[in-house]
């Protein structure tokens, strides 16, 4: 216990807390990428090669859900099971699991620690972040399990598949709780083969919903539906979630109803069904009942708007993260009125909180021009320009949406997309801020006047 002890408190002397994020992560991805080398874990019995066992592990950490490889077809049933323990430890975070192991060895979680945990949970507070950490995992095992068992049933009984129909069910609902969008279909297929299922679809599309939302969400409603107690945090995570949602299903309806290839075959109901789970899967799951590969370019360009934003912050979901659209969009509104403050259902929002919704996002667009720029040197024409900024974006926003293209990016293009997936995963603040070093500057220069636009 005293080797224990030292070690700690070596780590909390030797990282910040972004720093300790971000190396958590990463040590994660390395396990799970030696998991996935070994015989054991492919059906060939020859492992995964390097890269692609990277490129996995990453996108499983990262509840991603791109993948070089037919996971269904590829990965044996303990290849799987890594993959579903990476996305259950990477959707809840490893400060998370950790405290839980903490707790139920008895061992006290120290103050180092608790910044650390109030760090990977994006909390302003230090209070009361173990009992939030022992709440997540509360909420996401008792969620994931009745969703589990609802689909374990309809996959065993009413789908045909017996006992493998419930570990598909359990499975699924993990997968879909963490916003990763990996599934067991094979072939590249997700669920196309069951965009009629009304049952799968409302699960699943439910799954990611609840996932997404973010768990301080989870706890205000916990409390019973009262809309005047509810924070400021999750009413407009609530109602941004509706809006996309509905925004969303009325374009792709309307983009796609005549194509043959994905919603015109369909009758009217599966048709908007379809529509409406791809609404919500875009935001960030990456489960897909149409074939996006026939998509038009105007639904692939909503896809692409709908993953940037992503879901609520301190979900399982990524993005630049509902709050901090509505933010940015409110203090435009405010800007262009000629008005500083920004106020949101009788509430002013920060000024701090305003500008890091501008650094966030112009950080975010920054990074998606860069990965989209390096992978169209790389592309050599063999794609076009809209389906490369579908894959950054679809890394980037931890969403995991394929149009087909991922497995045939050379290394350079995987090793980009590795990086995109981790730093949309950890936070693009976490990741520059962990090569910083704290402190403020107290000197304060002059101003002078500059033209603008």
């Amino acid at each position: 216990m005293g080797r224990e002890n030292k070690f700690l408190r070596w780590i909390g002397q030797a990282f910040n807390g972004s720093q300790m994020v971000a190396l958590s992560f990463m040590l994660l991805i390395l396990a799970g990428a030696f998991l996935f080398m070994l015989p054991i874990s492919t059906q060939d019995r020859q492992g995964l090669a390097f890269l692609d066992a990277l490129f996995t592990a990453t996108s499983a950490s990262c509840v991603t859900g791109l993948t070089v490889i037919d996971v269904g077809n590829q990965l044996s049933w303990f290849g799987k099971m890594v993959l579903i323990a990476l996305i259950q430890i990477g959707g809840l975070g490893i400060m998370t699991m950790t405290t839980l192991v903490m707790v139920i060895a008895g061992r006290k979680v120290s103050l180092r620690e608790r910044l650390f945990l109030q760090e990977s949970m994006n909390q302003t507070e230090i209070s009361g972040v173990v009992r939030i950490a022992l709440n997540i995992i509360k909420y996401t095992l008792v969620i994931e399990f009745f969703f589990g068992t609802i689909l374990a049933a309809h996959f065993a009984f009413v789908k045909d598949m017996g006992w493998i129909g419930v570990v598909y069910g359990y499975w699924h609902s993990v997968s879909a709780f963490c916003n990763a969008g990996f599934d067991l279909m094979g072939d590249y297929k997700s669920l196309i083969d069951y965009h009629g299922d009304i049952v799968i679809n409302l699960s699943i599309a439910l799954l990611i919903t609840l996932g997404g939302l973010g768990f301080m969400v989870l706890e205000d409603l916990k409390r019973g539906w009262n809309w005047e107690r509810f924070s400021l945090h999750t009413k407009i995570v609530l109602l941004t979630s509706v809006g996309l949602n509905v925004v969303g299903t009325l374009l792709l309806w309307g983009f796609e109803s005549n194509n043959p290839y994905t919603l015109g075959n369909m009758s009217m109901f599966d048709s908007w069904m379809a529509a409406f789970f791809q609404a919500v899967s875009s935001r960030t799951a990456g489960f897909n009942t149409i074939d996006l590969m026939h998509l038009h370019d105007s639904s692939l360009f909503v896809l692409i708007i709908w993953m940037f934003i992503g879901a609520g912050s301190g979900s399982t979901g990524g993005g630049i993260k509902t709050t901090t659209f509505i933010v940015l969009m409110a203090s435009l509104w405010y800007m262009l009125k000629g008005q500083r403050d920004v106020v949101m259902f009788g509430r002013r929002i920060d000024e701090k909180i305003v500008d890091k919704s501008f650094v966030i996002t112009v950080l975010c667009l920054i990074w998606v021009l860069f990965a989209t720029m390096m992978l169209l040197v790389i592309n050599n024409g063999h794609y076009p320009f809209v389906d490369i900024l579908f894959e950054v974006v679809s890394g980037f926003g931890t969403v995991g949406l394929g149009i087909g293209i991922t497995p045939d990016w050379q290394p350079f293009g995987k090793w980009i997309l590795i990086l995109t997936m981790y730093i949309g995963r950890i936070g693009i603040l976490t990741f520059i801020l962990s090569f910083l070093s704290s402190g403020t500057n107290k000197i304060r220069y002059p101003s002078e006047h500059i033209n603008i636009g």
